[in-house]
């Protein structure tokens, strides 16, 4: 990705694709909390659920992590 692509993204004022991780609700009933993370395999950026490709490298290894 090119950092004029980059930079225009970042001021378009678009909904970007990176993304904090997820947390499941706790509840009362003494059930653990399990954060799940999304991230690209070659450089770490944090992505949402439904992305394919890396918008930091481009690449499609994209992997879920859960994390009790």
């Amino acid at each position: 990705m090119s950092l004029s692509t980059l930079l225009s993204q970042l001021f378009s004022g678009s909904e970007t694709t990176t993304d904090t991780p997820e947390t499941a609700a706790q509840s009362g009933d003494g059930v653990k909390s399990v954060t799940v993370v999304h991230e690209c395999r070659d450089c770490g950026t944090n992505v949402s659920a439904g992305t394919t490709q890396c918008p930091t490298c481009e690449s499609d290894a994209i992997v879920t992590h859960s994390i009790d």
